[in-house]
């Protein structure tokens, strides 16, 4: 073997080894251009690869070299790039003088950065073409023919440690994803308590079993509407639980909840480095609900160019993550809830028209308790029981005034907030006889059937400003506001500033 024998193989060695070196592929894709800059003396480096199912490549990592203004970063179209897609097509490589290829949308980019000549050579790995290395240069290189042979052996090594790689990426993705799920599921459950049936005796709500029943068998888009506190979220379970998707994690994202700036993150997921604090990659709730459900609960607090994205996704089945090129495909069922009238804000163009009329394939609304007092009764005695096991308290006994007493008061919390209340009586009564008169006070009425209704915002501004009173203003920390909610910091003050709240005065 002679010494350059010895050269080449030593430089498919540096290539096999650096897959074992880094673990990124901007890190890998360095090592290789260093291993094979000394023989090539390339002005300029690529690596392409297919898009399955795509007309279109992206890079393996940027290109190194001579900068090429208005050159594509990430993905790269294939009726843009005709040299690597002769090269791909019939497999061999292709040396071309690009001032003989101004046909060519690539030649005019790379003739402007002062490139004219550009080698290709295909990727093959176990008989398919995954992609091709280009190397380009100001003038004719040399070399040109002496190492096209080396250049292809180069490609063959290139071809397995591609694959290696993205096979390392696969399943590095899938045990992101698992993690992530993991995480969602344990979130889930330390939110979830009692039963999850829906408890009823209504005519209204049984309409409403039989309505479920049928769309569950379906793929349909769902749009949940009704008041807060009437249980859109168990509808959207049951759904789940009666479809075909019953095998796999109901996924949930409350619009509402997250910082604006957030919500595409969770969504769509995110590469590391993608914005400030992205230090790994996140997985989305659309990769966490492949062929499953995901329920958007509160839509209407989606942000308009976050709706756009939606759009696009529930048209397309596909996406990218937040500072990422490659295209994930989804099978994904939509559930949409919200207790705002859509319509009226699509009018007022707080929300997309399209997207209103992609999400309400399928309405449903929940009626409020108010117009299902039948289920009061059962509804009661479920939270009794549920709470009394919960807190290891005795049941306390409601005489019938009492019963009427909860019938006919309007609850415009709806179910939400008879649950709480439930859970103060058996704290306060446990093991003894409830009356009218003792419900009263608790019910905070001045005349029988009169109270007065604050809005969702409100209350929801009374209570955070509660809380800053208990923690005299302090937000982060163990003993911070954010903690007692139990919610980010970045999310209590996003809603802070968005209820016009000042810490400041609760010091």
């Amino acid at each position: 073997m002679d010494a350059n024998e010895l050269r080449q193989q030593k430089i498919l060695l540096q290539i096999t080894n650096a897959i074992i070196t880094q673990r990124t592929r901007e890190g890998l894709f360095r090592e290789i251009t260093t291993a094979l800059h000394p023989i090539f003396t390339f002005d300029h480096i690529s690596i392409l690869l297919n898009r399955p199912g795509e007309d279109s490549w992206n890079f393996f990592s940027p290109a190194i070299g001579v900068e090429v203004p208005g050159f594509p970063k990430e993905i790269f179209p294939m009726k843009g790039a005709k040299i690597p897609y002769q090269a791909m097509k019939e497999r061999k490589t292709i040396i071309a003088d690009l001032t003989h290829e101004l046909n060519n949308p690539e030649s005019k980019f790379l003739l402007e950065a002062g490139l004219q000549w550009f080698i290709c050579a295909p990727l093959i790995m176990r008989d398919k073409v995954i992609g091709s290395v280009q190397l380009c240069y100001k003038e004719r290189p040399q070399f040109l023919l002496n190492h096209i042979d080396f250049l292809e052996k180069v490609a063959q090594q290139l071809s397995l440690v591609i694959d290696n790689t993205l096979a390392y990426e696969k399943l590095q993705s899938i045990r992101d994803t698992l993690a992530e799920e993991k995480q969602y599921l344990k979130r889930e459950l330390d939110l979830m308590e009692g039963s999850n049936e829906i408890v009823y005796a209504s005519q209204a709500i049984s309409r409403l079993m039989d309505i479920m029943v049928n769309v569950a068998t379906t793929d349909t888009t769902i749009l949940i509407t009704g008041e807060t506190g009437t249980g859109k979220d168990l509808i959207a379970r049951t759904i789940h639980k009666l479809s075909s998707r019953s095998k796999n994690t109901f996924i949930k994202l409350n619009c509402a909840a997250l910082v604006p700036t957030l919500i595409e993150s969770e969504l769509f997921g995110h590469e590391k480095g993608s914005f400030t604090g992205a230090s790994a990659r996140k997985i989305g709730r659309f990769e966490l609900a492949h062929n499953s459900t995901l329920f958007l609960d509160e839509i209407s607090e989606l942000p308009l160019n976050t709706q756009a994205k939606l759009l696009q996704v529930l048209q397309e089945g596909k996406f990218e993550r937040v500072g990422g090129a490659e295209t994930i495909k989804t099978n994904v069922r939509i559930i949409a809830a919200t207790n705002k009238d859509l319509s009226r804000l699509v009018k007022e163009n707080k929300f997309r028209e399209d997207l209103y009329y992609r999400l309400n394939i399928f309405p449903i609304n929940v009626p409020p308790l108010r117009e299902r007092t039948e289920d009061i009764p059962l509804l009661g005695a479920h939270f009794m029981d549920k709470f009394c096991a919960k807190l290891n308290r005795i049941r306390p006994h409601f005489l019938q005034d009492a019963v009427d007493l909860l019938i006919n008061y309007p609850w415009p919390g709806n179910v939400r907030e008879l649950e709480n209340f439930i859970e103060r009586i058996i704290i306060l009564k446990s093991n003894k006889t409830v009356t009218a008169d003792d419900l009263r006070p608790l019910l905070n009425k001045d005349k029988e059937h009169e109270i007065e209704i604050s809005s969702l915002q409100e209350m929801e501004k009374r209570h955070i400003t509660n809380v800053l009173q208990r923690t005299k203003g302090v937000i982060a920390g163990p003993k911070g506001a954010a903690q007692i909610l139990n919610i980010k910091r970045s999310t209590l003050m996003y809603r802070i500033k968005k209820l016009k709240i000042n810490p400041l005065e609760y010091k």
